[in-house]
């Protein structure tokens, strides 16, 4: 009696009987009972190791994020003293002598690099906040002789320079305005008196300890060199 050939379900050759007889699997179990060899399970293992990895790189993210600083914000707010950008400082939220001290600074900035328009300008805003101030110590007196000057005002200049004398007189940054002035209407003999007025004067003026000596010691220190530069050029010559 001829058996019927069928294919094995497991190797997929052809059989017949109870057993196949390529692979010794059962012909007649259930297709549910069929045995699992290493090339029907590798598909479905890496489909089961991508799912869990999957799984895994979600939960991961989502926890993380409940547990992740939030971002640093870059908007920072501006204080109520700081000027935008671009803008003139707020002289109203200072003391009256800082506001007095930034115009000055900002006078003698235009004039030194030659902006004499922005000097104009900005002189008669800082003559009239170190006015409002009433009485001058020896270093506003310096500083508003020198915007004097920077506006070409001689005599006004001259008014400060006599206080600083009347302070002390030897009183250093009052020589260094006068040289100034000297210089300033090419008279080289009143230029030349006032570095030795200088030298002289130096190094008790200096033991006095003056706070407007300490506030512009580099312009001192400057003028200093520049003085024994200059006198013991002529003594050479």
């Amino acid at each position: 009696m001829n058996t019927k050939s069928t294919q094995c379900p497991n190797c997929g050759q052809p059989a017949a009987g109870n057993f196949c007889v390529h692979c010794g699997a059962s012909l007649t179990a259930p297709a549910s009972t069929r045995r699992w060899n290493a090339q029907t399970l590798t598909p479905w293992v890496a489909v089961g190791v991508a799912a869990v990895a999957l799984i895994v790189a979600v939960v991961t993210l989502v926890g993380r994020g409940d547990r992740a600083p939030a971002p640093m914000r870059l908007e920072l707010p501006l204080s109520a003293t700081a000027p935008a950008p671009g803008q003139p400082p707020d002289l109203a939220s200072m003391t009256p002598r800082d506001a007095a001290d930034r115009l000055f600074n900002r006078v003698m900035a235009a004039s030194e690099r030659g902006d004499s328009e922005e000097a104009l300008r900005f002189a008669p805003m800082a003559l009239q906040a170190y006015d409002n101030l009433g009485a001058l110590d020896n270093d506003a007196h310096y500083h508003v002789a020198l915007i004097h000057m920077a506006k070409g005002d001689i005599a006004g200049t001259r008014v400060h320079i006599d206080a600083l004398r009347k302070a002390a007189p030897g009183h250093l940054l009052g020589i260094m305005l006068e040289h100034q002035l000297a210089e300033r209407g090419g008279n080289q003999a009143d230029a030349g008196r006032a570095n030795k007025a200088f030298l002289a004067a130096y190094a008790a003026e200096m033991a006095a300890g003056r706070t407007e000596y300490q506030d512009h010691q580099d312009s001192i220190e400057r003028f200093h060199k520049k003085a024994e530069a200059s006198v013991a050029g002529k003594i050479n010559g």
